[in-house]
């Protein structure tokens, strides 16, 4: 579907990148998640390190909280990302707005992951390379500019 959406429409070339970005971040916004959740020793040993007045008693609580806060926010992350990629694809300027706004807000999150600990860098520094990719792929070729412009005209 987002194949043949792209291929009628027109999308630039710099656009079509979007998709193999999208499909990058997705499986990094679930590979986080399901990490926490599988080496609970490590989630543990974050929390602790970064709570160390925290009682041994309510670990557990804690490392279930931030499994599933992770899972929640992941999840909300895809369906934005996803929804305003496609809307993006089809050349509607609000989501090629939102979609910067949202990955900006993203990349800034980020360093929230960065200072729980060095296990994250991977999550971190991977998703913020592609959140600036999609950035100067909306916004920095002519063509992309051109695209936009174009169904602005179209729908206005």
């Amino acid at each position: 579907m987002v194949v043949r959406l792209y291929q009628e429409k027109g999308v630039p070339a710099a656009l079509r990148l979007l998709v193999p970005q999208t499909l990058v971040l997705v499986v990094l916004y679930i590979a986080l998640p399901v990490q926490m959740a599988v080496d609970r020793d490590f989630t543990s040993a974050s929390i602790m390190r970064n709570n160390p007045a925290l009682d041994p008693a309510n670990l557990d609580f804690a490392v279930n909280a931030a499994i599933v806060y992770a899972i929640v926010l992941h999840a909300l992350d895809v369906v934005l990302v996803v929804w305003f990629v496609l809307k993006a694809l089809k050349g509607r300027h609000w989501a090629r707005i939102a979609l910067t706004v949202y990955l900006v807000i993203a990349t800034l999150a980020s360093f929230i992951s960065a200072a729980a600990g060095s296990e994250y860098y991977w999550a971190v520094i991977s998703g913020d390379v592609i959140h600036l990719a999609m950035i100067a792929a909306l916004w920095l070729p002519a063509s992309a500019r051109a695209f936009f412009a174009a169904h602005r005209r179209h729908s206005g």
